[in-house]
């Protein structure tokens, strides 16, 4: 844990001017920190910009109904960017998540604070908000909030849920606790509707979206006793499916639901010919250790990395790791 409250409040009063990011395929958690975080940031006076390096998936582009979200994607110019006074990322802190924002970072690196609740790191900055106990950076960004004294207001609180929620598994993961529920409920408070942020995460799937789900779970297979479940995504799934690349978040989750399994993993073969692979453990494997081995990270429950292809050498390489990490706990 790395939370310094009094230099992090002098590092925000500070600057005036201020250039939030998160990670490339954002989820609730990043966007919503990043919306919160600009709400807070703008009550207290503060000109913020929130420019990430990819444009906001059109299945969460609901939680942006301002159109606050900017990237470099959509037109923004890194050099418009060079007289901001501080540049915070949040939801990660690892350079190959930042995608094209990584170079703007770089170059800014003593402007940089990161805000983040995830257990690795790379050398993103000199000045750390970190608390891997917090079970999203919603949680963070909401308590930087209480610190300022920002009155909590719906545009503020909706993120937050929407971060919180989804990063707790919709309340259900391990990491949700008496204390998440009570913030949850201070955000409802304020103007966050469960109901509605519900139905825009989980009641508008598109046809593609379903038909992957379908094909996903068909092809789904389990070792060690039915303990491990895999599934695997290849550009050609997409296609077959209607599909688009945002349309495979949250697949791994759906896995865990067969009965008996503890450790799921996904593969999904990118378009430039990659595989981003995701982890989910419920036992004594590390998830985070296991993206470690390449080159990723995140928490022990949750983790994900991005191999180089072919697809087949990947996926071999990924599930001896997995076999070995099993093995080694037994």
């Amino acid at each position: 844990m790395r939370l310094d409250w009094g230099g992090l409040l002098d590092v925000l009063a500070a600057a005036d001017t201020v250039v939030l990011t998160s990670h490339v395929r954002p989820d609730c958690d990043a966007l919503g920190s990043e919306l919160g975080m600009l709400g807070i940031l703008e009550a207290k006076g503060k000109k913020v910009r929130i420019v990430n390096a990819q444009a906001t998936p059109p299945a969460l582009r609901w939680i942006d109904p301002w159109q606050r979200i900017e990237s470099l994607a959509g037109g923004v110019d890194q050099a418009a960017l060079a007289t901001t006074d501080l540049f915070i990322v949040l939801d990660t802190s690892a350079w190959a998540q930042l995608g094209a924002m990584g170079e703007v970072i770089r170059a800014h690196r003593p402007r940089v604070l990161v805000v983040d609740h995830h257990v690795s790191e790379d050398d993103l900055s000199d000045r750390w908000f970190k608390d891997p106990t917090a079970e999203a950076t919603a949680r963070i960004v909401a308590e930087i909030g209480m610190r300022l004294k920002v009155p909590l207001t719906e545009a503020i609180a909706t993120p937050l849920y929407a971060g919180l929620s989804t990063d707790t598994g919709g309340f259900r993961f391990p990491s949700a606790s008496a204390e998440t529920f009570r913030l949850a409920a201070r955000l409802v408070d304020a103007g966050a509707s469960p109901p509605t942020i519900y139905r825009e995460l989980f009641e508008q799937d598109s046809i593609g979206r379903l038909h992957l789900v379908g094909l996903t779970l068909a092809g789904a297979e389990t070792s060690h006793g039915g303990a491990v479940i895999t599934s695997r995504v290849r550009q050609a799934d997409l296609e077959a499916a209607g599909a688009v690349p945002s349309d495979t978040e949250d697949l791994v989750n759906l896995t865990l639901a067969v009965k008996g399994t503890v450790l799921a993993m996904i593969l999904i073969e990118q378009p430039d010919g990659r595989v981003k692979v995701s982890f989910r453990s419920r036992c004594h494997v590390d998830a985070a250790a296991l993206a470690a081995t390449f080159g990723g990270g995140g928490h022990r429950a949750a983790a994900g990395t991005i191999l180089p292809g072919p697809f087949a050498e990947a996926a071999a390489k990924v599930t001896a790791a997995v076999d070995a990490a099993w093995s080694a706990g037994m």
